[in-house]
């Protein structure tokens, strides 16, 4: 039998018309006004996702447990109905990225300091930009190339269905961002000649024996070793992008230098500052922080401390 050749084909398929049946209905709904979209997302989407289908409510539940241990079941349950409202408005403005112009967002993301930015890119061979699940990074992926007039790359984990994938990379990458699946990393820095910004976000559960590991919102938390192993290869400047959210559908970035030779730091100086940074960002307003992924699944192995379980300078 070649039921083996049939299951690929047969798979692809499928996600084409998938794709094509629903695709035109979202590449339609972004052309919505935005007030009208946040309408739907109060009315629709929100109870959709918090009271219908309670989406990751559990693990949602389970992290602000672990991170607000001394709140009231009240004080938790308030953050967890203004993380579903900001969660439904993400999931709009998402799809409304798909049509936004340049104007528009230059309307709703305010840089506070591009200045520093500016300085160190043109001192520099490229930058790292590292940051968090904080805010619309999907609008700042598609604001920011434009409006510092610089090649920002960013590594982003590709989706299972091809078409959706390289619809949604197009998507992020109308502002002129260079994107590229996590796997390819590597490559593209091997063979970028030119001077660029690397974007890295850095908040999802890393490997327990291969990761950075540090005291983190009240949690022995692993981080992703790349960054840090990066910035050291290239010796790029490291800078953390925070991200508030003074007003629905408005973004205030403020950019924060970890160091600017990181070359003089200590092993894992750039991680645990990393860290510090994005704690205190989460801290500022913790209902525009993903809470939905699962942080903590990785535990740190028995009789280690903190710090790098490997050498990453080999």
């Amino acid at each position: 039998m070649n039921t083996g050749r049939l299951i690929i084909p047969v798979t692809r398929r499928m996600q084409a018309i998938s794709f094509y049946l629903l695709f035109p209905f979202i590449r339609l709904f972004s052309l919505l006004p935005l007030g009208a979209m946040y309408f739907l997302s109060d009315y629709l989407v929100y109870p959709l996702l918090y009271r219908v289908l309670g989406y990751r409510k559990k693990v949602v539940q389970e992290n602000m447990r672990k991170v607000f241990p001394d709140k009231t079941e009240a004080e938790r349950k308030e953050i967890e109905r203004k993380f579903y409202h900001y969660l439904s408005d993400l999931f709009m403005e998402t799809v409304k990225g798909f049509s936004l112009s340049y104007e528009e967002l230059e309307e709703r993301i305010i840089i506070t300091n591009s200045g520093l930015l500016k300085k160190l890119y043109d001192a520099h061979d490229g930058i790292v930009l590292t940051l968090g699940h904080v805010g619309n990074y999907e609008w700042l992926a598609q604001y920011l190339p434009q409006a510092m007039d610089m090649t920002i790359a960013a590594p982003y984990r590709k989706f299972t269905n091809p078409y959706f994938d390289n619809a949604f990379k197009a998507s992020r990458g109308r502002g002129g961002g260079v994107l590229f699946h996590t796997q390819h990393t590597r490559e593209f820095i091997r063979i970028q000649k030119d001077k660029y910004v690397l974007a890295l976000a850095n908040d999802q559960s890393a490997p327990a024996e291969k990761s950075y590991w540090v005291r983190f919102l009240n949690q022995d938390t692993s981080f992703f070793e790349g960054t840090e192993k990066m910035a050291r290869q290239l010796n790029f400047p490291v800078v953390f992008v925070n991200m508030l959210v003074p007003e629905r559908g408005k973004y205030q970035v403020t950019f924060q230098l970890i160091t600017e030779d990181p070359s003089k730091e200590p092993l894992g100086a750039i991680l645990e500052q990393h860290a510090r940074l994005l704690e205190e960002n989460i801290y500022q307003a913790p209902q525009y922080w993903l809470w939905s992924h699962k942080r903590w699944k990785h535990k740190k192995p028995a009789g280690f401390t903190y710090g790098f379980t490997r050498n990453i300078m080999d």
